[in-house]
């Protein structure tokens, strides 16, 4: 029987990432795996993949999810603010939904593209753009000063 190793293809990220803006850019969606834990509950770690699609022509609003470049790395968070830069271009400021602190500012030409869809191991789908998903990342991001209370219940019971 084949372990999950085996199933398992390692990229490395400038690669990889290499590769998504190419397909973003030529205006196809890409779906991946979710690394890391800044995302969830929304996206969980090795388990979630998330459809991203190209920014280009919508219009980017605090409750989306964005992947951008960040001091080099590529960051998938939630956009929790509007910042005027010094030159007038509006930036985002974000957050992983995983993060109690410690925001992001993304500027308009460092966004690659927007989630539109989580995808379960299952895979159930959530679509971004849908009521459920607006209401709840409208409440979560209000939970800000909670949250830290909050990701240790679903820590200890979803993990």
């Amino acid at each position: 029987m084949e372990d999950e190793m085996s199933k398992t293809l390692v990229i490395p990220n400038d690669v990889f990432f290499g590769h998504v803006m190419e397909s973003l850019a030529a205006g196809k969606h890409v779906v991946f795996t979710v690394k890391g834990w800044s995302m969830y509950p929304f996206f969980r770690n090795g388990k979630d993949k998330v459809c991203v699609a190209s920014q280009q022509g919508r219009d980017l609003k605090p409750g989306d999810v964005i992947l951008f470049r960040f001091r080099g790395n590529f960051i998938l968070h939630r956009i929790c603010g509007l910042r005027e830069a010094d030159d007038g271009t509006v930036c985002y400021l974000t957050i992983g939904d995983g993060n109690v602190r410690g925001m992001e500012m993304a500027t308009p030409d460092s966004v690659s593209g927007v989630a539109v869809r989580r995808i379960t191991p299952s895979g159930r789908e959530w679509n971004c753009d849908s009521r459920s998903w607006k209401l709840a990342s409208f409440v979560w991001m209000k939970l800000l000063c909670v949250r830290r209370w909050c990701l240790a219940v679903l820590r200890r019971i979803y993990r």
